[in-house]
């Protein structure tokens, strides 16, 4: 008698005993439409997890199922976000096609399971994520950032407009740095509450008046390439290209040659070759390296890119042996190095 009760009260809710039916999980469980009455889906993500191991496996389980769904919508989001933001900023396609959105969920700790079930050795486990609550905590991890972007936006507006090239510079570099994570969260956002969050608007706005003068900044910088002492017209034309395949303009001209109304969107970039040769105990020895920098005609920026020494060798011929160093100075190490030197100094590069 007292093993059938056994059986019956473990068939009721938690174990199966041969020939006792099971009982059957609720629909909420197995049904993906099916709403929980305590838990709509209107203000919860919900999750189900199951395992053979334990209960807080489940959870666990319930947990990343709930993490699964936020990721893939992440991907449909961003598109949205995309569209969303080119209309509401009214900023071309041409830049907006252009931004990545790096978009993920951090924060499983706020799912909670909320009911349990088990059938034979099998557990379930029914977890929920509240979507205001979530919404609530990216919020305000992210409301510092958000207060320094829209500052940093003003500075570089105002610099623009001045013709402050330096100042948009720097201030546009720190703008670009936040929008990056602040992009992401307002998709993760998206994601979370269903729907853009209330603040959604007013950050685009700033965001894509960002773009717009980084843009407008963009099509008018020139970079002056210039050449410091005697070397291969080779690492010159290297520096040219490698201004060219950043999307930039290069001259030849330095700041002191510019009309005023040039001075905030040029700079000046300086090649200083390295080279000492040598009679070394194998023969002719040349190292040779290139130091290159970069300031902005407009004050306020610098940035320096350095090529690292390497060493040509021959027997007799000095010529031979310095040429041999200089063959070592790639197309792709001077852009590396242009890259460096140009990132500071040209904060609107690299967008």
């Amino acid at each position: 008698m007292k093993s059938h009760k056994l059986c019956l009260a473990l068939a009721l809710g938690l174990w199966g005993c041969p020939g006792v039916p099971v009982k059957p999980l609720p629909l909420y469980y197995t049904a993906a439409n099916a709403d929980h009455p305590k838990y709509p889906r209107s203000r919860y993500l919900t999750g189900v997890g199951l395992s053979t191991l334990s209960a807080q496996d489940a959870d666990a389980h319930a947990a990343n199922n709930i993490a699964t769904q936020i990721s893939a919508q992440l991907q449909s989001e961003t598109s949205s976000f995309q569209e969303f933001s080119s209309a509401r900023g009214d900023t071309a396609e041409r830049v907006t096609s252009k931004i990545s959105v790096k978009a993920d969920f951090k924060h499983l700790e706020l799912v909670h399971p909320v009911e349990r079930e088990q059938q034979g050795e099998t557990f379930y486990s029914f977890s929920v994520l509240d979507r205001q609550q979530t919404d609530q905590v990216l919020a305000q991890a992210a409301e510092g950032n958000l207060v320094s972007f829209q500052a940093a936006v003003a500075r570089a507006l105002k610099s623009r407009k001045n013709g402050q090239g330096g100042e948009f510079s720097m201030a546009a570099a720190s703008a670009r740095k936040l929008r990056v994570d602040l992009d992401g969260m307002f998709v993760t956002r998206r994601v979370v509450l269903g729907r853009p969050a209330d603040t959604e608007p007013d950050y685009l706005v700033s965001r894509n008046e960002l773009l717009a003068a980084i843009e407008a900044a963009k099509a008018r910088q020139v970079i002056g390439v210039r050449l410091k002492g005697a070397s291969s017209a080779q690492l010159s034309d290297y520096t040219v290209n490698a201004v060219k395949d950043m999307g930039l303009r290069p001259d030849r001209a330095a700041c002191e040659e510019r009309k005023a109304d040039e001075m905030p969107d040029a700079t000046e970039l300086s090649i200083e070759p390295i080279e000492n040769c040598m009679e070394g105990s194998l023969g002719e020895r040349c190292e040779v390296g290139v130091h290159l920098s970069a300031r902005g005609c407009g004050g306020g920026t610098a940035g320096e890119g350095i090529v690292s020494q390497v060493r040509g060798m021959h027997p007799s011929d000095r010529e031979k042996a310095r040429r041999s160093a200089w063959d070592k100075i790639t197309q792709q190490v001077i852009e590396a190095a242009v890259r460096d030197a140009l990132k500071s100094s040209v904060a609107i590069g690299g967008e």
